[in-house]
């Protein structure tokens, strides 16, 4: 129970890692606002953590839509009276096209959901933090937050932002009790990475693509007091994937 009456809005909260955090959340004793696009999904996620006696709700959320996230964030305060914990999880990925391959209108949405999304979503929840003294950030990166080739030219391209919003956000309002920290999955099996046969896998030391509850433990770790100590920082759970690169 190290999130015991934390309020937690998980954005990306419908599938993969995102929907395990969700749980993981939940588990852990925290009050779960699933957000996310996918009505269906997010009220079966929802209906799921509600049979293990946990609690939680489901809000549309677009994340690239600021007046819609605005609009979110008032609601969970009404319901809730704060919010504790932001996940910023939504991301897309672009199939390891490179800049030649990827037109503009492609790069627009990729750098609006992984990049733009969680600068929204983080201005429209710091202001509650920075009035209570306290809150917590993780943003979702990737192994392609450090080094090429995890993804095509526009997903390192943001991954790799992300990163420097996560140390920024950190230096920023750090000193005013808010912890922000990326956490940095390698390849998982989710719906995002569902038919790519990614032949490096047999490299890396574990040789074989992680499971999203194994991120989503590693998620609790970050949003619980545990971490305190941890800012601006970047926890990287990849099997070794970076090891030898």
């Amino acid at each position: 129970m190290r999130l015991e009456n934390k309020v937690a809005f998980v954005i990306g909260g419908t599938s993969g890692i995102g929907e395990a955090t969700a749980k993981k959340f939940a588990e852990e004793g925290a009050k779960v606002i699933v957000g996310g696009r996918n009505e269906d999904e997010g009220n079966r996620i929802v209906n799921e953590i509600k049979e293990q006696n946990n609690e939680a709700i489901y809000k549309h959320t677009d994340t690239t839509d600021f007046e819609e996230i605005k609009t979110v964030v008032q609601e969970i305060i009404d319901a809730y009276g704060t919010i504790d914990i932001l996940y910023n999880g939504a991301g897309i990925h672009d199939s390891y096209k490179t800049i030649l391959d990827t037109d503009e209108s492609d790069y627009d949405k990729i750098m609006d959901v992984n990049v733009k999304g969680p600068y929204l979503a983080s201005k429209a929840v710091l202001p509650i933090f920075i009035e209570k003294g306290k809150g917590t950030i993780i943003n979702v990166g990737s192994q392609a937050s450090f080094v090429a080739g995890p993804g095509g030219s526009t997903y390192v391209t943001s991954k790799h932002a992300l990163e420097g919003f996560t140390k920024q956000l950190a230096y920023d309002f750090g000193r005013k009790g808010i912890k922000v920290n990326l956490l940095a999955p390698g390849f998982v099996v989710t719906p995002m990475t569902e038919g790519i046969d990614d032949e490096r896998l047999k490299d890396i030391p574990d040789q074989r693509a992680g499971e999203p509850e194994e991120i989503a433990s590693a998620a609790a770790f970050l949003a619980s007091d545990e971490s305190n100590y941890m800012q601006g920082t970047s926890l990287v759970i990849d099997g070794g994937w970076n090891v030898g690169r």
